[in-house]
């Protein structure tokens, strides 16, 4: 006599989703244009860098020419064909290089150093020739705390709507209304200053990263970890360059 089979119980719709292979998202487009990485990294490096370890002083360059390019408030390139002062063993250097250099774009990766205790952001112009700006670290959120046209760029979608539409409305008065009493006649100083006032916590705080979605959306301005400090820093930085 043959042993008897039990049935095959078939798996239920959600054990099926639990255990389906996940699909890995769609790669995003590769930049077009040039990506600038604002960091705070203020380690000093090359001959005659302070410091105890002396790994940061083996290079073939003195510490006061990286100084020099690290405090000059320009943009320098990450491109270690065109700037010989990198790469640099930092993650703040490696974790972007590296990845620019798979995306074939290295001669359009840029550094800009800004210390964590600036009291203001570069001016919001500078920005104009980037496709992407990664902020990277905490340390620059407090920028976000009261709006200026600098830091204009750290507020959120619907404010930034908000004050430009503030703003195009003034100017539009002052070019084709006659001289009075309205928006258009009030000093940009005194605009700016009201158009600070009305911000609420919802607009002028950033509390968390940008995640994938933000990055997906095309932003300019993304609000990153600092490498080496967040395990979502992989997809995110991948991301970035079109490469995840």
């Amino acid at each position: 006599m043959e042993p008897r089979r039990s049935a095959r119980v078939p798996p239920s719709p959600a054990a099926t989703e639990l255990y389906a292979p996940r699909a890995r998202p769609a790669p995003l487009p590769r930049p077009t244009g040039k990506v600038l990485v604002v960091h705070a990294n203020g380690k000093e490096y090359g001959r005659g860098a302070a410091g105890p370890k002396a790994s940061n002083r083996e290079f073939a360059f003195s510490a006061q020419d990286y100084v020099a390019m690290r405090d000059s408030g320009r943009p320098y390139s990450g491109d270690p064909r065109r700037n010989k002062l990198l790469p640099l063993p930092r993650p703040t250097y490696t974790e972007f290089i590296n990845r620019a250099k798979t995306a074939r774009m290295l001669d359009r990766l840029d550094f800009l150093y800004v210390s964590a205790e600036a009291p203001q952001p570069p001016a919001w112009s500078e920005f104009a020739p980037y496709e992407r700006v990664v902020w990277c670290g905490v340390s620059f959120r407090r920028f976000a705390r009261i709006w200026t046209p600098e830091r204009h760029h750290f507020f959120v979608p619907h404010f930034q709507a908000r004050v430009v539409a503030v703003l195009l409305v003034a100017l539009r008065q002052r070019t084709q209304a006659p001289a009075g009493s309205h928006l258009g006649a009030l000093p940009d100083e005194l605009l700016h200053a009201i158009i600070a006032a009305s911000t609420d916590k919802g607009d002028s705080r950033r509390d968390d990263y940008d995640d994938r979605e933000v990055i997906e959306s095309g932003a300019q301005h993304l609000f990153l970890p600092a490498p080496g400090s967040a395990g979502i820093r992989e997809s995110l930085f991948d991301a970035i360059f079109g490469l995840a």
